[in-house]
């Protein structure tokens, strides 16, 4: 039906097109008119002309050449990414059953997939059962346990480790030891029994005492040795009596019933030697984050209200890697925005102020890349917090608004909410307008981003900001606030 319509309008068009030929040709052999009137008609009938055109062109392009590219982002998105998801075009395009086929296409592909999955689910099973049983021993060693790659980042912790140095701060995949234990002490420890190996083919234990807070434990360190004799890093103990006395509260019972991620060996194959800029994106570090504030103008005297965070390592979120607070504005919080976001006066009275709690959150993303949707607003409040907080947020930042006009120049909606449909991300209505639940939400459609982007040609870090700095115009954005 569609097409037939295409067809009737291109024979309507060539057809009037005719017609003006041949009454030009009758009008100037047969009634001979003056040279000022045959200006004037074919200067109307030029008009008349130029006119259709624009009409063709417009339909042409609303019905046929714009689906056809808002086609083309959908389907690096269900080739990619969800294959479930159906592809949003207008009722009046002129691509007849084009999307149809492409939908079974890619429904079919999603079998493919589904077919590959379960093959790969039975070749793992028995290094599921392996990986379960390694769970099972490190959640019962009464000795604190912290695996390290040789950039000093954490691949490795247990139970008792993280009980032990909850007083330094939250024990993560990807963060530097330095942030919980000594440097000095690990450098050289590290150091001296990586110069016995190398030199000597000596594998030895290094004993120590390191200092946690105000107690000291024991320590011991060994290296991590390939069978081609190269170090991919080293194991970490922590024994005595400090250890020993360690209670698990029923608070902390809960938490770590939830089964946090407590390791990532693929970090050890990770060169963080290179400059974060050239690192392929998923070899890198995210902190997806999320402010409420308690208006939309932070130059102008509005305040943070919560700021929340999710960790992104190894293209996937960590579940016991977020950070959330709210913060005591100072000010009071007007009630169009606690219809917003529900926070109230009473619900922060108790809260710390900004500049503590940013204090924590830099802590939180220390050695990561940022991510946030519209990052331009959620930075400007962080940025005019510097100076007066003394923390200085200086990370590589990815705006995931951005990276959708990158993606997908050709749609329209570019909000969170839009950009998650296209994806085939269900986003909970209670998660929305939260500060936690719009991080969770950014960091699922950012793995979904990373999963598309190298089809783009956007491998790094590099890459991916010179991507959004072309898109210079919605950065500028930060200059309304």
């Amino acid at each position: 039906m569609r097409s037939s319509r295409a067809i009737l309008f291109v024979a309507s068009v060539t057809t009037l097109l005719v017609a003006v030929l041949c009454f030009n040709l009758w009008l100037i052999l047969y009634r001979h008119p003056a040279v000022e009137a045959l200006i004037v008609v074919l200067a109307l009938e030029t008009l008349l002309l130029v006119g259709l055109s624009w009409m063709g062109y417009a339909a042409l392009h609303n019905r046929l050449i714009r689906p056809l590219r808002m086609l083309e982002d959908q389907l690096k998105v269900l080739t990619y990414t969800d294959a479930h998801h159906e592809i949003p075009l207008s009722k009046h395009h002129l691509l007849g059953s084009l999307p149809d086929a492409a939908e079974k296409l890619a429904h079919a592909l999603l079998l493919e997939r589904d077919q590959t999955a379960r093959a790969i689910d039975s070749a793992t099973a028995i290094i599921d059962r392996r990986t379960a049983r390694l769970e099972a021993i490190l959640l019962d060693l009464s000795e604190g346990i912290i695996v390290c790659s040789q950039q000093h980042l954490i691949t490795l912790f247990n139970q008792a480790a993280s009980l032990l140095l909850r007083d330094m701060g939250t024990l993560s995949l990807h963060r530097e030891i330095h942030a919980f234990l000594k440097e000095t002490e690990i450098e050289e420890t590290f150091d001296r029994l990586l110069h016995l190996h190398r030199t000597k083919s000596v594998r030895e234990v290094a004993e120590f005492e390191c200092p946690i807070g105000d107690n000291v434990v024991n320590a011991r360190m060994n290296l991590i040795i390939e069978p081609d004799s190269s170090c991919k890093g080293y194991v970490l103990s922590l024994s005595g009596d400090t250890v020993k006395d360690l209670r698990y509260s029923q608070s902390d019972q809960s938490v770590l019933n939830d089964r946090p991620e407590f390791y990532d060996f693929s970090l050890f194959d990770r060169d963080t030697s290179l400059e974060q800029l050239d690192v392929p994106l998923n070899e890198l570090s995210f902190v997806v984050f999320d402010t409420e504030t308690t208006g939309l103008r932070p130059s102008q005297g509005d305040e943070i209200v919560q700021i929340s965070g999710v960790r992104v390592v190894g293209k996937r979120i960590l579940s016991d890697g977020s950070f959330d607070e709210l913060v005591n504005p100072g000010v009071s919080i007007p009630p169009a925005s606690i219809r917003f976001h529900g926070i109230t006066d009473d619900m922060v009275a108790g809260a710390a102020p900004i500049s503590e709690v940013l204090k924590r959150f830099s802590e939180f993303a220390d050695g990561s890349i940022l991510v946030a949707h519209n990052a331009a607003f959620d930075m400007k409040f962080l940025k005019l917090k510097e100076e007066p907080s003394g923390v200085i947020f200086d990370h590589p930042v990815l705006d995931t608004l951005l990276l959708s006009f990158v993606m997908q120049p050709n749609h329209s909606a570019h909000t969170l909410d839009a950009i998650a449909a296209r994806f085939g991300i269900e986003i909970p209505p209670e998660a929305r307008h939260t500060a936690l639940g719009d991080a969770q939400s950014t960091a699922e459609v950012f793995l979904r981003m990373l999963d598309t982007l190298p089809n783009q040609g956007i491998v790094t870090l590099r890459q991916a900001i010179d991507a959004t700095n072309r898109v210079f115009e919605i950065r500028r954005m930060q200059e309304r606030f």
